[in-house]
């Protein structure tokens, strides 16, 4: 696996006719994420919180020329074997026939273990694989995307319980899903040469 250079990546993809890809993982709390908002002068917001600890575990991916995204949640903490089952899925959701994907993924231990380097190595004929410089989430157009999911879904608002903050986030991804016009702007720095 390569280290990602965006421009050489964009010229070979392009004459490969392959799709860029960018994956991701976020974690979503039932508690409230705190975010600056509009109000009345001289009046305090507040926002409820109950102190949940629940968490949703949610892998995402982005094709940025296209807008089209597809997310899965997991019970499980991030580990290889949950990678590769969103692996399986998102090869199925974006790999059309004679046009491959170029998946562009951060540095997380499970991208880079055994099992993970297997599963590249068997699909290399559908996937090609490029890794982005250590902490460097601003070259992940999917981080985008969950900016715009915590917007939507989880800043100053308040989930009862675990169902609710569930159908907060799917409701926000079926938006992303059936509106991928919505995505292209949040992705654009990532399509110009």
């Amino acid at each position: 696996m390569d280290p990602v250079h965006l421009p050489h990546i964009k010229k070979k993809a392009a004459e490969e006719k392959a799709l860029i890809v960018f994956e991701d993982e976020a974690s979503f709390h039932q508690s409230p994420t705190l975010h600056a908002t509009w109000a009345p002068r001289h009046v305090q917001p507040e926002v409820l919180s109950g102190g949940q600890r629940n968490t949703q575990k949610i892998f995402g991916a982005v094709a940025v020329l296209t807008g089209q995204s597809l997310f899965r949640r997991r019970k499980a903490q991030f580990n290889h074997d949950t990678y590769v089952e969103f692996l399986e899925d998102m090869t199925k959701f974006f790999f059309k026939r004679g046009h491959r994907i170029y998946l562009i993924q951060d540095n997380a231990s499970y991208h880079k273990h055994p099992t993970t380097y297997e599963w590249f190595s068997k699909n290399r004929k559908y996937t090609e694989v490029f890794n982005l410089p250590p902490y460097s989430p601003d070259f992940n157009a999917q981080e985008k995307l969950w900016k715009y999911t915590r917007k939507q879904a989880t800043h100053n608002r308040y989930h009862e319980t675990e169902t609710d903050l569930c159908a907060a986030l799917t409701h926000t991804f079926d938006t992303m899903q059936n509106n991928p016009e919505l995505i292209i702007p949040l992705v654009a720095q990532f399509c110009s040469p």
